[in-house]
């Protein structure tokens, strides 16, 4: 059996037991690996060549040389017809390869008849051209060569000691008892069988560092008989060419005919087994292909019900990242990892409260903390799921920043995986051109420029050339996805309950309303002239006659206590979808007045979702764009929601262009009188608020306008005062606690 690759990663093994070739691969080339290949080739071919000498210069005579000679060119060309077969390492879908061909016949002919020298030199021969016409590799053409004449020498010294020990000939000639031969060339078949298949599960052993016997067990222990019927074959030849070369072919070429179709209805069946276990494993592979599919999926719902995302905005990530990672040299299986992540890199906010995802601006540092540990949740999520390909990485550091100070593991530099600082670049690249209910959409060249400005410190300068660069070719693959259905990725509209499920109540039943007593004011801290003024503004509000005045009467006592250049109040109608701003004052107020605000859009519209105040965000995200455009000088805001208990009416808003924020007294002062306001319209069983919807609402235009609604609400019921009166202290009605009036006082450098 010749080994095709000694020393590089391929193994091609040609039998002499049948010309066996193996073509095998391993990666762990170690020094051993190295050295015991080259020890074998160096002393085989010494070995080789000490017998062609005896052969030509020695004891044989010329006509055993000559008919030597002539079957050389008989054992090449049967070497020439080989049936490869796998081995049965082969059925777990490995490279390993076996040729069996039936030169190995002739040489224990050419051993038995013309002696030890003769079938080492042919044997040589045989190895040399058999690995040639597999591989045409000098370092494995040796190694081949001399491994055959190393297991022929093995064979021929055999059956030397078996006919003269065990049947009393001596070595060569042409007179021998069939018996001896027959008993001679089996043994002799044995031993090349067991050096040829020894060698080179030796060189798998030292290479896939695994036991000697464990190698042979796994490729040879089922495939080794198949060289023994070789040994009968080359015994009845003996017999024949004792009678002539003529019977010698008489007799052998049938056997050996038959032996070879033989192994040819064996190689047909294993390869049959091999299909089938092909097609098995194949069909493994596919399923768990599906089921990693619909894990991606299902992740994916998971994803687009905590955050905003589209099925597009995920294909063009997936290929503006594959693009970049196919030029910058990633694996097959890194690009699949970065397709996935593309999709799961934010799986991680399940564990992120909704109010972080979705408010507008920027985030607290404590806010800032929680959205930091979706990237280590994402991680944990998907490290569970084991995926072919390294999608954990991508999840985990996809917020690293080149200059070590992103998060979570704060690496630096090439220490980020690439694939991370790959999905870093595009991702944000992406998400800065997409409108969001907060703020714009970048146009392209200022999402460019922001790359630029931020490579080397936030992103690898590297990626982001190779990005910008090949952008145009991205953008053309984008545009002819257009034509055609995108993948959804599982990322539907999340199904809402009915209006009937919305109406069942809990087991335990509901816990009643947040308290509108005394109780829930008594720890803030009011001067006696805010006293007073609360005080004032309760009374104005109670004796209101309509919801403009109401509205009006409100206005005039916020003005006095909470500095602003705009206020706009926004109703919520309980049965309509939209709201609209019912009373404007201050600057531009013309403009805000009547105007629709869509829930979930721009700072008010996240107010009115989410039911909590929101402080100090750029007021850019919430103004009409018109307005922005025209007046860029506002740069703050204060958003309260106008609610009594659970029931929402409205949201507040502020606009300052002279405050730089507004502190916590004014968020203090803000929600105590919006407090007031809440109690007002849920007391007022007749109030206008129903109305606010209505044409002759939503036609005004001027803030100026006295009939503002069409219905005149009776007097109001005066409420419990939450100040002074005289010299006895009236606890507050209303106010949320102390410790969510500080808003954003602190707040983070980076929006999520």
């Amino acid at each position: 059996m010749t080994e095709e690759n000694p020393t590089a990663g391929s193994n091609n093994a040609t039998s002499a037991t049948a010309t066996s070739t193996i073509a095998a691969s391993s990666t762990a080339t170690s020094s051993t690996a190295t050295i015991y290949p080259t020890m074998l080739t160096v002393v085989s071919l010494a070995l080789w060549l000490a017998a062609t000498v005896s052969f030509v210069a020695g004891g044989a005579s010329w006509h055993e040389q000559l008919s030597v000679l002539a079957l050389l060119p008989l054992v090449v060309v049967t070497g020439m017809f080989p049936n490869t077969l796998p081995l049965p390492s082969g059925l777990k879908l490995s490279r390993e390869r076996m040729n069996f061909t039936l030169s190995d016949a002739l040489v224990l002919l050419i051993a038995c008849r013309y002696g030890f020298a003769a079938c080492v030199f042919v044997a040589g021969i045989e190895g040399l051209t058999s690995s040639r016409r597999a591989v045409r590799r000098l370092s494995s053409n040796l190694y081949s060569f001399g491994m055959m004449s190393l297991a022929a020498a093995a064979a021929a010294a055999s059956l030397r000691l078996v006919l003269a020990y065990g049947f009393g000939e001596v070595a060569g000639g042409a007179e021998r008892s069939f018996p001896a031969v027959a008993v001679g060339v089996l043994v002799a078949s044995v031993v090349h069988i067991s050096v040829n298949t020894g060698v080179i599960s030796l060189l798998f052993a030292t290479r896939l560092g695994v036991s000697v016997l464990s190698s042979w067990r796994e490729n040879f222990r089922v495939a080794a008989p198949l060289f023994l019927p070789t040994s009968a074959a080359a015994s009845l030849m003996y017999v024949g060419l004792q009678s002539g070369a003529l019977t010698m072919f008489a007799i052998g070429a049938p056997v050996l005919i038959a032996i070879h179709f033989g192994h040819r209805r064996y190689r047909d069946s294993m390869q049959e087994q091999l299909d089938i276990i092909e097609r098995a494993q194949q069909e493994r592979i596919a399923t768990m292909e599906k089921a990693h599919r619909e894990t991606i999926e299902a992740l994916a719902v998971t994803i687009n019900a905590k955050d905003e995302v589209t099925h597009e905005h995920v294909l063009r990530v997936q290929i503006y990242a594959a693009g970049v990672a196919r030029l910058l040299g990633c694996s097959d299986a890194e690009i699949e990892a970065l397709r996935a992540g593309a999709l799961l890199h934010d799986i991680g906010k399940i564990a992120v409260p909704d109010y972080i995802i979705n408010k507008p601006g920027k985030l607290t540092a404590a806010e800032f903390e929680q959205m930091k540990m979706h990237t280590l949740v994402g991680a944990q999520i998907l490290g569970r799921v084991g995926f072919s390909y390294p999608v954990v990485p991508v999840v985990r550091s996809h917020h690293e920043r080149w200059d070590g100070k992103g998060y979570p593991d704060g690496l630096a530099g090439e220490a980020i995986p690439l694939t991370a600082r790959i999905l870093t670049v595009v991702d944000c690249f992406d998400a800065v051109r997409e409108d969001r209910q907060y703020r714009k959409g970048m146009t392209r060249a200022e999402a460019v420029e922001y790359l630029l400005g931020n490579s080397g410190t936030q992103y690898d300068p590297r990626v982001v050339g190779t990005f910008i660069t090949h952008l145009p070719e991205f953008e053309a693959e984008i545009a002819a996805h257009r034509n055609t259905a995108a993948p959804t990725y599982g990322i539907e509209p999340v199904e809402q309950l009915s209006e009937a499920a919305r109406h069942v109540p809990p087991a335990a039943g509901l816990a009643e309303a947040a308290s509108t007593g005394a109780s829930q004011f008594a720890d803030v801290a009011f001067t006696a002239a805010e006293r007073a003024m609360l005080d004032d503004a309760a009374r104005r509000l109670s004796e209101a006659n309509s919801l403009d005045e109401m509205l009006a009467s409100f206005v005039e006592s916020l003005k006095a206590v909470v500095p602003y250049d705009t206020c706009a109040l926004t109703l919520a109608p309980p049965h309509a979808d939209d709201c609209i701003v019912a009373h404007a004052d201050g600057r531009h107020a013309a403009q805000l007045y009547g105007r629709i605000v869509v829930a979930d859009e721009g700072v008010t519209g996240w107010v009115l979702v989410n039911r909590q105040p929101f402080y100090n965000a750029d007021p850019r995200l919430d103004l009409p764009p018109a307005l922005v455009a025209r007046d860029a000088s506002y740069r703050t805001l204060a958003a309260c929601p106008i609610m009594h208990g659970t029931e929402l009416h409205g949201v507040v808003t502020l606009y300052s262009s002279s405050l730089p924020k507004y502190e916590a007294a004014h968020q203090q002062r803000l929600e105590a009188l919006t407090a007031l306001l809440a109690t007002q319209l849920s007391n007022d069983a007749t109030s206008e608020l129903t109305n606010v919807a209505s044409p002759e609402l939503t036609n005004v235009v001027s803030p100026e306008s006295s009939n503002v609604a069409t219905h005149v609400s009776p007097r109001l019921p005066l409420p419990a005062s939450p100040f002074t009166v005289g010299a006895s202290q009236v606890a507050p009605v209303f106010a949320l606690p102390q410790t969510s009036l500080t808003g954003v006082a602190i707040e983070s450098e980076l929006s999520h």
